[in-house]
């Protein structure tokens, strides 16, 4: 139930459920029976804050048509006269399905052939580790990391404490990570805020493939998981779907305390990781056996691990 929540995936769901009270009102199968069609009105109408606790960012015109349109339909339309309730609920179902349309790319796959020489991933507890674990995640990948993550980061202490640590010119082939925002979201940074530094972060990432977690949003923070998605647009940016951390920190046995990743959290993550990026041999990153990882762990400037591992023979090693 939480996974359907926090991957966004409720708002399908109630999607599903108000078209097909809508579909059985405007069919006229209630009319003779107005228990059910009481039934149906209570359920179309519960479908609206379902969708709207879904977190899903949507765009603010689109969201208010959508919430007109459905409430409008509710309202004075459902079990009405039958002109002004299929005028009333085709423009329901229309706003309905365009809230469907415009939310379902951030949840199919989008992979884009990529063969990094080297990942620099930015991020906060989830990758840097530090709780436990013998290795985080970016050390699972068989390919040259750097893990510049740094625990209890916000984005703004990114910025100011990971970017800089980025090789100023980018050499072929080489990717960054960002995963961030999650103590930004936490602690209730503005969202001015949230925005001007990933705005800054993405700026400094030019001329690399760039690579972002979206945020399993919390109820009431949305405004976080529709920046993400502005500025994703923006500077080309490709989104993880948020379904991928959700599943991973609602995973049992995958956190300490719900945020912090155990050792198997940290294998979880690499492995959803790989999946999703690896679709049609486009970028293969098998999940590194435990004796040979691949990684730069940096805290400030100073390094603390580096080790040296097999590479893909299709892949070039550059070094920060």
């Amino acid at each position: 139930m939480l996974y359907h929540l926090y991957s966004g995936q409720l708002l399908f769901s109630s999607a599903a459920l108000f078209l097909a009270a809508t579909a059985a009102d405007l069919s006229g199968v209630l009319d003779a029976r107005p228990l059910l069609g009481r039934v149906a009105g209570v359920l179309a109408l519960l479908a609206i804050p379902l969708a709207g606790s879904s977190g899903t960012p949507m765009p603010a015109m689109l969201a208010i048509f959508a919430l007109a349109a459905t409430i409008a339909y509710i309202v004075a339309g459902f079990g009405a006269r039958r002109r002004l309730r299929i005028a009333l609920g085709s423009m329901a179902i229309v706003a309905v399905l365009m809230v469907c349309a415009a939310e379902l790319p951030y949840h199919l796959v989008r992979c884009s052939p990529l063969r990094p020489s080297r990942i620099f991933v930015i991020g906060d507890s989830l990758s840097s580790g530090g709780f436990g674990e013998r290795r985080p995640w970016p050390e699972l990948l068989r390919i040259p990391v750097t893990n510049l993550a740094r625990p209890s980061d916000t984005t703004a202490m990114a910025l100011q404490n990971q970017i800089p640590l980025l090789p100023r010119n980018a050499q072929r082939n080489e990717c960054v990570i960002i995963e961030i925002g999650g103590n930004d979201m936490l602690e209730g940074v503005p969202a001015g805020r949230f925005e001007s530094a990933l705005e800054g972060m993405l700026t400094a990432a030019g001329g690399r493939t760039v690579i972002m977690f979206e945020l399993p949003l919390l109820p009431g923070r949305w405004h976080y998981g529709a920046i993400q998605r502005r500025l994703a647009a923006k500077h080309g940016v490709l989104l993880i779907p948020k379904r991928i951390l959700a599943r991973v920190l609602l995973g049992p046995g995958n956190t300490s305390d719900g945020i912090h990743l155990l050792q198997q959290g940290h294998q979880a993550l690499a492995g959803e990781l790989t999946r999703w990026l690896a679709c049609d041999n486009a970028l293969a990153w098998p999940v590194s056996s435990w004796s040979s990882p691949a990684t730069t762990r940096q805290t400030g400037s100073t390094s603390r691990r580096s080790a040296v591992s097999t590479f893909p023979a299709t892949s070039s090693t550059s070094s920060s």
